[in-house]
């Protein structure tokens, strides 16, 4: 009993509904325009995405397109949602996802925004 309790507690099934996440991926830096169609349906569940951990949005959406370090260990994601300049090599601009993670490593804002 005690084996079925634990087994089932661990849900491996993150996901979002109305989200093909083999599509998400094979639209690296959303050049390719298919991400931004899935922008309604990310921001209807945001809920579902507060406090995940870093591991938990990868699994979600995939390794990001860009990341960076902030104060006390804060970190952003960034996902690339429509063509721009991030698709010209060492370029890194457009319209994205920025998901946001606290000190220790929970989401802790998402946001749609211009990463410049």
């Amino acid at each position: 009993l005690i084996l079925f309790w634990s087994l089932s507690s661990c849900d491996n099934s993150l996901h979002l509904d109305n989200f093909d996440k083999k599509t998400w991926v094979e639209d690296k830096n959303g050049c390719k325009n298919m991400r931004l169609s899935y922008l309604e349906s990310i921001e209807k569940q945001k809920d579902k995405l507060k406090n995940l951990s870093q591991k938990e949005i990868v699994s979600i959406f995939g390794n990001p397109d860009a990341q960076d370090l902030m104060k006390r260990n804060a970190k952003t994601f960034t996902y690339f949602l429509s063509k721009g300049s991030q698709c010209q090599k060492g370029q890194k601009e457009g319209l994205a996802l920025i998901i946001r993670f606290g000190a220790l490593d929970y989401v802790s804002e998402i946001q749609r925004n211009r990463y410049e």
